[in-house]
């Protein structure tokens, strides 16, 4: 709890490494945690964002200044919640599939994530050019939207810069899978 409230400061900070850090951490468990409601990785991957994204627009808007659950907890509430919004949006009927986890069941889901993967992470994203690390922290880290990015960083159409974003994806994604070999 100490380590979490101490996050939640740096946050605070805007300390974009520390965003890093939550972020990778969790992602394997929130994944585990996700596939129980049988919606896609596509998806999964989606609503994680979303879910780090509004965790820290909470610490930024003052709604969350200290926990009184663990940081991950607070991060899985967040995430099921959107989970039940996508599957909702998708107009899937999961209701007899549906496993509503208790904070006690989101406790098994804590297991340590390598620290391994943490750092390829990083160092491939440190390979990346200068637009492309602009273009991910403006939309990962600030959770600026494509239309603010485009006008931010002058791009002279939205597609432009859904193109690039999605190039640096996969040079970030083939920089990783690189390292892990």
């Amino acid at each position: 709890m100490i380590e979490d409230q101490h996050l939640i400061k740096k946050l605070k900070q805007k300390n974009l490494k520390t965003l890093d850090k939550v972020y990778l951490t969790y992602k394997e468990e929130f994944f585990l945690f996700a596939r129980t409601f049988s919606i896609s990785e596509e998806d999964i991957a989606d609503v994680y964002q979303e879910t780090v994204i509004c965790f820290y627009e909470n610490i930024q808007k003052g709604k969350l200044n200290k926990l009184t659950s663990s940081l991950k907890t607070y991060l899985f509430a967040i995430g099921k919640f959107k989970i039940y919004r996508q599957i909702k949006k998708n107009k899937l009927s999961y209701e007899d599939d549906l496993i509503i986890h208790s904070d006690e069941e989101i406790k098994i889901f804590e297991v340590e994530v390598s620290n391994k993967r943490q750092k390829v992470l990083k160092e491939a994203f440190n390979y990346l050019g200068k637009k492309c690390k602009k273009v991910l922290e403006l939309y990962y880290y600030e959770g600026l939207t494509l239309d603010e990015i485009q006008n931010f960083l002058n791009y002279s159409s939205k597609d432009v810069l859904k193109s690039q974003k999605s190039r640096c994806l996969k040079q970030l994604k083939e920089l990783v899978k690189k390292r892990d070999e």
